[in-house]
């Protein structure tokens, strides 16, 4: 009954392009379809889409006259999409669809142009198609041979095919926006073109056998599916749900298609249900206090097709946005996936390497039982989802283990570079590119020296240790490189404050505000709404005139710059709640001494006596914490700041030095 229903309001029937263009009359521009609109971003898609179709097939002869039994033959079908017609009146308007339609006639008429420029010539050996057979699909002609109407018709639009056409559109003056984007989308697909169809033998001329091919291919290969208003009454309605609430395919999409379209029913129905299962996972998970919120599938896919096949940074950057057009020319994914032409090996990998990977990557995500992941997740350190997968073999018996082991290096690698002042995002980036392939399916020792001879490298390349001194990052954690290491990055001094709390913590066996579970560690570490949950920075020189006094010779003038270098020594900085923050804010060091111990942070109290001398029993035998008091102006000691300086980076040596 349902089916009946559905086949009343609509017929569907599969074409090629051909079919679609060759018939005799016009297709009229529905109301609902006035305008032209496409932006150059479209154009240069449906081209590329076009395109890396075609050129997956090889091209077998160079006799014009044997291409279109090649083309057919051997060429692979492009389903281009879908449009919707009714027919009233004894005419046939385009109900949606005409944006791609009116593109394709703008396609064949620069290629109508370029058939002109190879025929006309003597200087090619060998002729391309007629332009003939292009007429009948751009025009109607009169008793003249001259255009009667387009194909794709609608009264605003003839005078702009005929000034592309007829190669005028310098003289043009486009009227409204249809034609305006007509003369800019030819312009975009002829420069396209030039460049698609320049002979490799001579630049200046075009490859007519390419052109040729290419022709055919467009002809015989691109398919769409008219779908057929039956009434219309209906037209109105199911061009509003079509336009209004339809969304375009997602690439994930389009995968899900070249992976398991051709399977055979039993093996088809077993990997969707793989396939629906995992994206429904991934539709429903959550991932907050992260600059990634959302993730799909199509996260899962660029950070595989990255970790397995990508050896470069130009490589990488392919894999961004529209990454699903990178698998039809990467000759190494192309290799690996048998051309997506083996069924049985496209069955195999769905249900074991792509359930296995895509899982993997939703947990290392969502899941909050490794602490290294969250801690770099604190930082937005989203690289290191990457470099995890890129490490894991399918069915790793070491699972586990290299999670763990991979987030903790990230995070040592990340760590040590902020501490030395060397960070700067660009050259990070450089790092993952080197490390991603270099640690692919590797052992954990082996992962181990990629990261620590990738930062050494850069380090001794930049003069910034002396060669051969160093041979891991371990050994960088160490008073002579971090004696100045001090507050440059807000967060990232929050992070290291935070997560020395938690060492002492863990050690004293005490409760801290830096200890709680993971995810509370991380709403407390990301709170903005409710201040008094949040953790903030606590300067221990405050802005008063005590301390500015001891940066104020005898003339009465104030060194503001040793003031501000002194104040954001890694070690004259601590974390507070925002209450405390607020209510200490300016105080002299004498005054704030209550605030830091009672903060329930460790390293504050630790620095004013608060932490009996019995529980500092249970920290490492070397680490020896000073009681630091005021002096008799109530301040921060000056001669007492190298002391808690050296008392941070033993500490960080402990933490980051493994």
């Amino acid at each position: 009954m349902k089916s009946q229903i559905i086949e009343r309001l609509i017929t569907p029937d599969g074409k090629t392009i051909n079919d679609v263009f060759q018939k005799k009359d016009r297709y009229f521009i529905d109301i609902y379809q006035r305008d032209y609109k496409w932006e150059r971003s479209q154009v240069e898609t449906l081209l590329q889409d076009i395109e890396l179709r075609f050129n997956l097939t090889r091209r077998n002869t160079i006799d014009p006259k044997k291409i279109k039994e090649d083309v057919i033959k051997r060429f692979k079908p492009y389903f281009l999409n879908t449009f919707l017609t009714c027919k009233t009146a004894g005419y046939v308007s385009i109900v949606d669809g005409q944006q791609r339609l009116t593109t394709l006639l703008i396609i064949f008429i620069k290629l109508r142009q370029l058939i002109e420029e190879v025929n006309n010539n003597d200087e090619y050996s060998t002729k391309t198609i007629s332009q003939n057979v292009l007429d009948r699909l751009i025009f109607e002609a009169d008793d003249f041979d001259k255009p009667e109407y387009y194909k794709i018709y609608n009264a605003n639009r003839e005078l702009a095919f005929d000034a592309i056409l007829n190669d005028t559109i310098d003289d043009f003056q486009p009227e409204d926006e249809t034609q305006k984007k007509i003369i800019e989308n030819y312009s975009i697909v002829s420069k396209y073109f030039v460049s698609f169809f320049k002979s490799k033998q001579d630049g200046k001329k075009i490859d007519d056998n390419k052109l040729t091919f290419y022709i055919y291919y467009l002809l015989e290969k691109l398919n769409v599916v008219e779908i057929i208003i039956e009434q219309q009454e209906n037209v109105a309605t199911i061009f509003e749900v079509v336009n209004d609430r339809g969304l375009g395919l997602k690439p994930y999409e389009i995968l899900k298609g070249k992976f398991i379209g051709n399977l055979d029913n039993s093996e088809k129905e077993k990997a969707n249900q793989i396939w629906v299962n995992l994206q429904n996972r991934y539709y429903n998970s959550t991932v907050v206090n992260s600059t990634e919120n959302n993730i799909d599938l199509d996260t899962f896919f660029k950070i595989y097709f990255r970790s397995k096949f990508v050896d470069s940074e130009a490589e990488y950057k392919k894999f961004e946005d529209k990454y699903h057009y990178e698998i039809y020319q990467n000759k190494k994914i192309l290799n690996y996936f048998k051309k997506f032409e083996n069924n049985g090996f496209l069955f195999n990998w769905v249900i074991n390497d792509f359930e296995y990977y895509a899982d993997l990557h939703l947990r290392i995500r969502t899941e909050y039982k490794n602490e290294y992941l969250i801690f770099n997740k604190l930082l937005d350190q989203n690289q290191q989802y990457l470099l995890i997968v890129s490490a894991i073999e399918l069915n790793d018996p070491l699972e586990k283990e290299k999670i763990d082991f991979v987030a903790k290096k990230f995070d040592q690698m990340h760590t040590a570079l902020r501490l030395l002042d060397e960070y700067e995002s660009n050259s990070f980036q450089d790092f993952i590119y080197k490390i991603n392939h270099q640690i692919r399916n590797k052992s954990i020792p082996e992962i181990e020296k990629v990261f620590d001879d990738t930062l050494i490298d850069y380090l001794e390349r930049e003069k910034k240790i002396t060669a051969g001194n160093y041979s891991t990052i371990s050994e960088l954690i160490k008073w002579e490189l971090l004696q100045n290491v001090s507050n440059r990055w807000t967060n990232f001094s929050k992070y290291v404050l935070m997560r020395i709390d938690r060492f002492l913590a863990q050690h004293l066996d005490k409760p801290s505000y830096c200890n709680e579970s993971l995810d509370e560690l991380e709403e407390r570490f990301n709170k903005n709404n409710r201040r008094r949950y949040g953790m903030q920075l606590e300067h221990i020189y405050a802005y008063n005139d005590r301390n500015q006094a001891l940066f104020t010779d005898d003339r009465d003038v104030f060194d503001e710059a040793k003031f501000k270098e002194i104040r954001n020594k890694l070690g004259m900085v601590l974390l507070l709640k925002d209450s405390q923050n607020i209510s200490s804010n300016n105080d002299y060091y004498d005054l704030k001494i209550d605030d830091y111990a009672t903060s329930n942070i460790i390293w504050n109290e630790l620095l004013v006596g608060h932490i009996d001398s019995v529980d500092q029993r249970n920290l490492p035998k070397h680490l020896d914490f000073t009681i630091i008091e005021p002096n008799g102006d109530g301040v921060f000691p000056l001669n007492m700041v190298e002391m808690r300086q050296r008392e941070l980076v033993e500490i960080l040596k402990l933490i980051w030095g493994f």
